[in-house]
């Protein structure tokens, strides 16, 4: 009986994630041939359509190549499309994370997040913050408990919270490319999250300096604000081993933070939408 199209789509995905894990982890690169499809089914135990629809995926991301009468080539790495959810979701779940990734993904974090979280001590409503308040909560139940690395009644662990409250205040700016951004790069922060959130001690550290920037929005403290989460990025360059890439932003946040300007008039954390 043929495949349905349903199933040689899903059968597609798992050929992709397999072969973009085997990608991850060196088995082949950049300018490297890939098994022709004949053995790939073989491999997999699968049909033609599905290992052809699992390469479709991954050419749509920009990781291979299909060239007619030689093969499949593996792209260049700064030809993928890492910002994609599929993508970013793959390289989360692999064990050894790609370096230069982690230390892109948190290049830009360091970057923009301060001014995103400035600009979310302006624009926060009280659903904003109480969405920050929650994921905060749910940060510090998960050390409390002792359990950080587990999940916990509601399925989270300690960082799955973590990036509920970034995605909270990328939300809180009400700018739609921010906030659309937020959701791109949900699977790229929690990579940056899970690694950098090693042991409890590191996590209660981290807690309070959330719990900092976390009031400064509150209190519509620009400028306290953007301090207050160079120093939540700076916790996590230290638990990445990337102190040395911040410290050499340090010069160019500094020009970034006075675009900022004065704030507005405040308004009550706890008014209406």
């Amino acid at each position: 009986m043929p495949f349905r199209t349903h199933e040689v789509k899903d059968l597609g995905t798992q050929v992709a994630e397999q072969l973009a894990t085997d990608l991850l982890s060196g088995r082949w690169g950049p300018g490297d041939l890939l098994p022709k499809e004949i053995d790939l089914c073989e491999r997999f135990g699968m049909s033609r359509p599905s290992i052809r629809s699992g390469l479709q995926i991954l050419t749509s991301l920009g990781i291979i190549r299909r060239v007619s009468g030689h093969g499949t080539v593996v792209e260049d790495f700064e030809g993928w499309d890492l910002l994609d959810p599929l993508m970013t979701r793959w390289m989360a779940r692999h064990d050894t994370p790609n370096p230069r990734f982690l230390s892109d993904i948190f290049a830009f974090r360091h970057a923009a997040e301060p001014y995103i979280s400035a600009m979310a001590a302006r624009a926060a409503t009280a659903r904003d913050l109480l969405a920050m308040e929650e994921a905060f909560h749910g940060m510090e139940a998960t050390v409390r408990s002792g359990r950080h690395n587990l999940t916990d009644i509601h399925g989270k662990t300690f960082s799955d919270y973590d990036v509920e409250f970034h995605a909270a205040i990328y939300r809180a700016t009400h700018n739609i490319i921010w906030t659309r951004l937020a959701h791109i790069l949900r699977p790229a922060i929690m990579l940056v999250v899970s690694t950098s959130n090693a042991t409890a001690e590191e996590l209660r550290d981290s807690l309070e300096r959330h719990r900092h920037l976390m009031e400064c929005i509150r209190l519509r403290q620009t400028d306290e604000t953007f301090e207050a989460a160079l120093r939540v990025m700076a916790r996590t360059a230290f638990d990445l081993g990337l102190e040395n890439s911040a410290a050499e932003d340090a010069a160019l946040l500094a020009k970034w933070k006075g675009q900022i300007g004065p704030a507005g008039p405040p308004e009550s954390p706890t008014s209406g939408e």
